[in-house]
């Protein structure tokens, strides 16, 4: 089956922007600035993004463009070349390690789209302009009972996914992220321009720019390693979730990406395009609550109880709130594509099927993870697993282990066997100095697996005390 590919750089980078571009930036990086102290956490984030996840996703669309491949097979591929051995552990925890991470989030996030797509028709009829503040969280809560509501709303937004999938790379990925993406960030512009001008925006735009260094750990009592650790390890997780790294999909998207292409500047434009999207969601929404008065640590609620509030304090408040959820509808569907083409790719590779057929198998598998997600998380159906009902299980599962060890993988991977091969590949469309092959080398090798095995371990130590607590 010949493989496909991009028309274009730009359709790659916006295809791959759009992938990162999601509910991780719009829905969680600003109430994270919140609580973490402002532009302490935004330069936190920053940094770790150009010293320990650029080399990631260069890697992870490296592996995609060398193997032409899924990303099960991926490691196979380039280790038979250069005379691997034990290659089937290698695709064990690269590969499916990240089919069962995708595979957790693709039946979660048709949920959250579909919360997504209510609040944008609830906007567009006027009822989320005209619900009391004070009964904003119970109609949220409300939202969450309702299993009917939900699983059609999130139907809606699986079948669109679909159909785009289904058009193939040039007509349908390729082409949806040219037409959405430039849209998207128009909406960007005009809300981050309405916020900052709103009245008591000031006190937000001061929070944004100005770092609480108590969060880097330097606090009135002295420095506190676990309070910057804590950050740091928060601003990390939100860095892998908003790039999208380590859930196979980069890996995917390098695979119909041109060997002529400079990967370097690729990387870095999707990087760009990531970083100012999460910027401008806090931009928005940020100084916009502190001109309410609330506060800007509301956590995962902001987005659904806290803002509405604004747009009901606004001028023209039910324009201001369908800008925002058609903006947030949009972020949510290009990421859905990039969860579904990764899947497809897979059984069109590893099955031989059609794209048309693959599309229904992931239908198939995604609509039976999502039914099971949203009678869990309606009460339908009572079951909890650690504690946790299943909506909750597969993102903590997902985000916090799937992600680290499949992003951990490719670090050993290419900076301990196939550095030569990776280099070699980018080297075709790009020139690659000494000092950044010894940088590349030594955040593959040292920097990427300690920053994500702290992580790992503090993971399983917080759900082992909390457990163990419990029980």
């Amino acid at each position: 089956m010949k493989k496909e590919n991009f028309n274009t750089r730009w359709g790659f980078i916006l295809a791959a922007a759009g992938s990162a571009i999601g509910l991780g930036n719009i829905w969680r990086f600003p109430y994270l600035v919140g609580q973490y102290g402002g532009l302490s956490f935004i330069l936190l984030y920053f940094l770790i993004i150009l010293l320990i996840c650029n080399p990631l996703m260069v890697s992870e669309i490296a592996l995609g463009r060398t193997s032409k491949s899924n990303f099960v097979d991926a490691y196979k591929i380039i280790g038979e070349k250069i005379g691997m051995k034990h290659l089937k552990i290698w695709s064990f925890f690269g590969g499916w390690t990240a089919f069962i991470g995708v595979t957790m989030i693709i039946s979660f996030y048709f949920l959250v789209a579909g919360w997504v797509l209510f609040y944008l028709l609830e906007s567009l009829t006027g009822n989320l302009i005209h619900t009391a503040p004070e009964n904003l969280p119970t109609e949220f809560e409300a939202l969450s009972q309702n299993f009917s509501t939900q699983y059609t709303c999130g139907l809606i937004f699986l079948f669109i996914t679909a159909m785009i999938v289904i058009a193939g790379v040039k007509q349908g990925i390729e082409k949806s992220g040219l037409i959405l993406m430039p849209l998207l960030f128009l909406i960007f512009i005009i809300l981050s321009i309405q916020s900052i001008f709103l009245d008591g925006a000031s006190d937000g735009v001061k929070f944004l720019l100005t770092p609480d260094i108590k969060y880097l750990g330097f606090t009135e009592s002295g420095f506190k390693w676990s309070v910057l650790f804590e950050t740091f390890l928060a601003a990390l997780g939100q860095a892998f979730l908003s790039l999208s790294l380590g859930f196979g999909i980069l890996l995917v998207y390098g695979s119909y990406l041109s060997p002529k292409e400079n990967l370097f500047q690729s990387v870095r434009n999707i990087e760009i395009f990531d970083t100012l999207a999460a910027v401008l969601s806090a931009v928005i929404i940020i100084p916009a609550v502190f001109a309410v008065g609330l506060p800007p640590s509301s956590g995962p609620g902001l987005t659904f109880i806290s803002l509405p509030v604004v747009f009901q304090q606004l001028s023209g408040g039910q324009f201001w709130a369908i800008a925002f959820y058609l903006l947030l509808t949009l972020a949510t569907i290009t990421s859905t594509i990039s969860i579904f083409e990764a899947l497809t790719n897979l059984f069109m590779d590893k099955l031989k099927l059609q794209r048309f057929n693959a599309v229904l198998l992931v239908m198939l598998i995604s609509g039976l993870g999502f039914t099971a997600v949203t009678m869990s998380y309606s009460g339908i159906w009572d079951i909890k697993i650690l504690g946790r009902n299943i909506f909750e299980l597969f993102d903590w599962l997902s985000s916090t282990f799937t992600a680290a060890i499949v992003s951990m993988t490719i670090a050993l991977f290419v900076g301990y066997s196939a550095m030569k091969t990776i280099i070699h590949n980018i080297r075709r469309s790009a020139t690659v100095t000494s000092a950044f092959t010894r940088y590349f080398l030594i955040t593959l090798r040292v920097f990427a697996p300690l920053s994500i095995g702290l992580l790992l371990i503090l993971a399983i130590g917080n759900t082992l005390s909390i457990y163990l607590f419990q029980n």
